[in-house]
């Protein structure tokens, strides 16, 4: 008798396995290129004091225009004149839990040298891995950056009070 209702529960289990809620989101399966983040925008480079200065928009969605809520990092590469892109560096993202994201990124590249050409893209990476197709690429020559005078740091003559007198 035993045996009987040991294999009448399994029974009833198998059957009602099916019909009862699962633990865990469910949804569609999707190929990794829906799930990775949407190509990176707003890509600039700009010659500054410290080296190339570059900055790009934050991703917000995937690449089928579902909210973005994994963002891991960054990856910069940059080509040396008309050579092959290589990675540079890691830029992590650590503000995924706050409630006011980085809407822009910045990273400096100290290493390049006055008159040579470079070019850069980057990629985003979630958490799981997906990667982002490369952004556009921005191409810079190395220059000294131009100061431009500022009025902090312009000097202006101020009339003394003997100059004042002298000059009546």
């Amino acid at each position: 008798m035993r045996g009987a209702l040991a294999g009448l529960g399994l029974v009833v289990a198998l059957a009602t396995a099916g019909t009862l809620p699962a633990c865990g989101r469910k949804t569609p399966v999707q190929p990794p290129e829906a799930v990775a983040p949407a190509i990176i925008d707003g890509l600039s480079a700009a010659n500054g004091v410290g080296g190339v200065n570059l900055s790009w928009k934050r991703p917000t969605e995937t690449a089928d225009g579902d909210f973005l809520f994994d963002l891991d990092a960054f990856i910069v590469e940059r080509a040396v004149a008309g050579g092959p892109f290589v990675f540079l560096v890691r830029v992590p993202v650590v503000d995924r839990n706050k409630l006011r994201q980085q809407k822009r990124f910045r990273y400096v590249d100290p290493a390049v040298e006055i008159g040579e050409s470079y070019r850069y893209r980057v990629l985003s990476i979630t958490f799981d891995g997906y990667l982002s197709p490369p952004s556009h690429e921005a191409e810079i020559v190395r220059a000294v950056p131009t100061m431009t005078p500022t009025p902090a740091t312009t000097a202006t003559a101020t009339p003394t009070v003997e100059s004042q007198l002298r000059d009546q």
